[in-house]
């Protein structure tokens, strides 16, 4: 979600309604990752993956490899 704006063509309208359902924070943190380089962008997604991973799960173990 946070760089669709680079990626989807989208209408003006659609942009406004779904920004203003979002809140505060998750504006903000959207203006933050934006100003991060590409290479930040990556490792920062990586690192939010890892981080929402459920540790029981099988597929988890596959991360910490």
């Amino acid at each position: 979600m946070l760089d669709r704006t680079k990626t989807e063509p989208f209408s003006v309208e659609t942009n406004e309604f779904e920004w203003r359902d979002l809140s505060t924070i998750e504006r903000r943190l959207i203006r933050l990752y934006r100003l991060l380089n590409e290479q930040e962008q990556i490792q920062l997604r990586r690192m939010s993956q890892v981080l929402a991973t459920n540790p029981k799960s099988p597929r988890a173990a596959d991360f910490n490899r």
